[in-house]
């Protein structure tokens, strides 16, 4: 099975080569600008835009174009673009290759396309790609007026179907548990986060912070599921969280617990998480986590009923206890062993103590 990783580096050249770029940019915010006018009859007919795109911007690369307007079309399963695309240029594998030069000072990395050799900056980063024929895709673009280089690099990782070991994870404003009985605490980062908001006069930026707890969290993690042989990693869908805790929608649950839920980076915590277990070899997956918290992960009922502790979770039909959060890591995992017909020794004996 395949896994998209991406890394992404700095892009620059001579004074010829950095112009080329940007003027290249210029030209595909432009071309983006017109399609993007256009509107969803023409996105439908890709092969009549693209000879009406070819026509009015005849110096672009086709290839460069081609890849540019294909961000516009329309596939089932994907959301229409609302706004203008940002300009990027678009380089599948059949157009660029790689060079590697350990005598060059300035840098050891080369991308060469367009005719000309563009060198990359980022060693640490580019160290990672173990080989470079597996990219398939680059991607770049322009951020705070510096060119960026955007590696998308194809991992080969087992089928699920065949792994022996899947896991599922909770997290919370207080702590992640996985279905594996393994507990981390997330509270510090929380009281952090409450205090700011108690004291916001202050005015502190906790952005650093935030990232660097994070950083330390996911590396402690992702060693640990590595070194007990974890091969698949199951993690919560949570990308309509934020519409849960929205006054415009009218979901509000109360000033505190917006402010926990729009605040705490939850977000980040995943995107930390997958590419450093990736790097690991741990395939990630998601999952909907509707009602993992209220159905038993023993006999599978379903229960409204206020708990008498937080942290626990009482089954109104079995009598069965466990903590909460343990209890909906544990349906996550069971979920997705259903959803993929797995065997149920890879995740959780359904009856399990």
């Amino acid at each position: 099975m395949k896994s998209v990783k991406s890394y992404t580096c700095k892009i620059s050249g001579n004074v010829e080569k950095v112009n080329f770029l940007n003027s290249t940019l210029e030209v595909l915010q432009d071309l983006s600008s017109f399609v993007f006018s256009q509107g969803k009859p023409a996105w439908l007919n890709q092969k009549q835009l693209y000879h009406d795109c070819r026509n009015k911007f005849p110096e672009l690369n086709s290839k460069f174009l081609q890849n540019m307007i294909k961000q516009y079309q329309i596939i089932k399963g994907k959301k229409l673009p609302k706004k203008l695309i940002n300009p990027t240029i678009y380089i599948d594998y059949q157009s660029f290759s790689f060079q590697k030069d350990l005598t060059t000072k300035i840098t050891n990395y080369w991308l060469r396309f367009s005719k000309r050799n563009f060198p990359l900056f980022g060693k640490k980063i580019l160290l990672k790609i173990s080989d470079f024929s597996k990219i398939k895709l680059i991607q770049i673009y322009k951020k705070n007026n510096s060119l960026y280089c955007k590696l998308s690099y194809v991992l080969e990782i087992d089928d699920p179907q065949k792994n022996s070991n899947v896991i599922g994870l909770d997290v919370n404003a207080k702590r992640i548990v996985l279905s594996n009985n393994n507990f981390y605490k997330y509270n510090q980062l929380y009281h952090r986060k409450m205090e700011h908001h108690k004291h916001n006069q202050m005015k502190r930026n906790l952005t650093n912070y935030s990232k660097d707890f994070i950083h330390k969290l996911t590396t402690k993690i992702s060693k640990d599921l590595s070194n007990e042989g974890v091969e698949v990693l199951i993690l919560e869908d949570l990308r309509t969280l934020r519409k849960s805790a929205s006054k415009k929608l009218g979901t509000t649950k109360g000033k505190k617990l917006n402010y926990i839920i729009n605040s705490l980076p939850f977000s980040i915590f995943q995107n930390f998480l997958t590419y450093k277990c990736l790097d690991l070899g741990i395939k990630i997956e998601k999952i909907n986590p509707a009602y993992s918290s209220k159905t038993c992960s023993r006999c599978s009922c379903q229960t409204d009923t206020l708990r008498p502790k937080q942290n626990l979770f009482i089954c109104n039909s079995c009598n069965y206890q466990l903590d909460a959060d343990l209890n909906a890591s544990r349906n996550i995992c069971y979920k997705y062993t259903l959803a993929n017909e797995l065997p149920m020794t890879t995740a959780l004996v359904r009856r399990e103590n």
